[in-house]
Formats: C-alpha cells, structure tokens, sequence
C-alpha cells in the first residue's frame, strides 16, 4: 500500500459504528423509520415494474434501487 503518513482515511462502517456505539445513535431503529417512510412509494414502484427510482419527501431525495435506499440527499447546496 501506498499511502501517505499524514493521510488517514475513515471507512463509512468505521463512522457508523462510532455513532452507534459511542455517540449512542439507534442504527436500527433509523433503518427502519426510514424504510417505513418509503414502503408506500416503493410498494408502488413494484406494482408497476420500475426498480431505479427517486422519492422527494420533505426536502430529502430517497434514491432507490431494487428496493434498497441507496442515498439520501437534502435539496439545496452540498
């Protein structure tokens, strides 16, 4: 590996597991009020074949494919 000494990179899973464990954040229960919040929508996307899709809900785009929400993002500037 080729990395430079002053550089250290900080893994998604590593963060996550920071906020559950440390910072007292309820993993489990996010994932599923976030799921409740689009089962409707996707429930739909199903019925009618479409499995890449975007839900805008309060100011968050739920991108969605073959069922799993895959991002979120809030509108406006990153």
């Amino acid at each position: 590996m080729n990395r430079r000494s002053d550089r250290i990179d900080v893994s998604d899973h590593a963060l996550l597991r920071l906020l559950e464990r440390a910072g007292g954040v309820d993993v489990e229960a996010l994932r599923r009020a976030i799921a409740a919040s689009v089962a409707r929508s996707v429930a739909v996307a199903e019925r009618i074949g479409v499995r890449e899709f975007v839900i805008v809900a309060d100011g968050y785009h739920y991108v969605i494919k073959d069922g799993v929400v895959v991002t979120i993002f809030r509108d406006g500037p990153r």
